[in-house]
């Protein structure tokens, strides 16, 4: 590539407004839940709060020092909407200018109103009739009238927030995703981060301004079932024994979440009897402490169990079949005709009481039961055919893991 061509590369370009998404992508998810977030609005994003506006403006220098000259500009153009507000309308406004440069020469900390003035000026080049060349001072304030107290109160609201390089900037981003989902730093990178910058790219292409509004609240829902969503593609494109070693190693590592409540919820609307009790003999064995005989009653612990899509008469025989060979299991029933009691589904697992499941009919009943393990937290596993489940259990602290599966067979293999 010649030094022509380089001069015309648009890489710079292209990773400084990718920047600019990820920095957007960022300030939602700090935002409040319900606080707007105008992508290319007045700014690169503006941030609508009970308080007042916040606007962001980015920039990504990764070879360019900020100095007086660099921060100029985008200074004036930043003052220039604050000065047009009229004075009722400036408060709670918020001006900030973010980004990352190959050195910082310059003092970044609250402006004077002298400093301000100083910022603003620049030479000029002017030439006599002969040609000859001379440069004069000018300011970018020559044509504002603009009071002292006016740029006072404007330096107030102004801020330079330096942030890190490209890469190391992406990966606060994920970062970010990750806590904001609560999720693994390998489901945040890889499911949840590319839809995430999508829906940010997505909504900076739009041509109404309100429809390039959105909210943390809004980015949360769109996020939902992109694990489902990945993990089919998952599905369809490994051989089984890849896929379930994959998924193990996500999700049921024995070390990876000690302490936690775990419920199988299993779409069995297609399966038989047999094959749904091979399964759960191996969650039981897996997942049960019930056989472990040298272990504290307050460290037992005994997966729930819910078979969805299921009716009535195959639920009633997986419970048969495993009652006859000897699967202790508890479901919320204590006798005939008894209703659903939540203290008999979380009756204590103990040395010569060895329940190895505890058995909830549907979602409702789980949930139910889950409210009474106070704070501990749930993961819920649901292994479906066609459509992953859709749950909130307000009061429970859980996680929803979708894991699409062709057929029940491959339960054992991935737990």
């Amino acid at each position: 590539m010649t030094e022509v061509d380089k001069k015309r590369e648009a890489t710079a370009s292209i990773r400084g407004y990718f920047y600019q998404l990820d920095a957007a992508l960022l300030d939602i998810l700090s935002a409040g839940l319900d606080d707007e977030v105008v992508i290319e609005g007045i700014e690169d994003f503006d941030r609508y709060t009970d308080d007042g506006v916040i606007y962001s403006q980015v920039k990504y220098y990764a070879e360019q020092t900020l100095t007086d000259s660099v921060l100029r500009d985008p200074l004036h153009k930043l003052f220039v909407h604050f000065h047009k507000l009229a004075d009722a309308d400036r408060a709670g406004r918020k001006y900030l200018l973010y980004g990352h440069f190959a050195d910082v020469r310059i003092d970044i900390t609250e402006l004077s109103v002298e400093r301000f003035k100083s910022l603003m000026e620049y030479r000029k080049e002017v030439k006599d009739a002969a040609g000859a060349k001379s440069y004069e001072k000018k300011s970018l304030l020559d044509d504002v009238a603009a009071s002292d107290e006016v740029i006072d109160a404007f330096c107030k609201t102004f801020e330079i927030k330096l942030s890190t390089e490209f890469s190391a900037h992406r990966g606060a981003v994920i970062d970010a995703v990750r806590k904001n989902q609560n999720i693994s730093a390998l489901e945040a990178e890889g499911f949840h981060y590319p839809k995430a910058f999508d829906f940010i790219a997505t909504l900076a292409t739009k041509k109404d301004h309100r429809d390039r509004t959105t909210t943390r609240r809004a980015l949360q829902e769109h996020l939902k079932g992109t694990q489902a969503v990945h993990h089919r593609w998952l599905l369809r494109e490994k051989e089984v024994s890849e896929y379930s070693k994959f998924m193990r190693r996500l999700y049921f590592a024995p070390d990876n979440s000690l302490g936690v409540v775990r419920a199988f919820i299993i779409d069995a609307g297609r399966a038989d009897g047999a094959t749904i009790c091979d399964q759960l003999r191996e969650i039981a064995r897996k997942w049960s402490s019930a056989k472990i005989r040298n272990i504290p009653n307050s460290d037992r612990h005994t997966p729930f169990i819910v078979l969805r899509n299921a009716p009535d008469k195959l639920i009633s025989e997986v419970k048969s079949d495993l009652f006859d060979t000897g699967t202790e299991f508890v479901d919320g029933f204590p006798y005939r005709g008894s209703p659903f009691r939540n203290d008999h589904i979380n009756t204590a697992q103990t040395r010569e009481r060895q329940i190895s499941l505890r058995f909830a009919d549907d979602i409702d009943q789980l949930a139910e039961a889950l409210a009474g393990v106070g704070k501990k937290l749930c993961h819920l596993y649901d292994f479906f055919v066609e459509r992953p489940l859709d749950l909130a259990l307000p009061g429970v602290k859980s996680r929803l893991f979708s894991i699409p599966i062709e057929d029940l067979s491959v339960i054992k293999k991935i737990i």
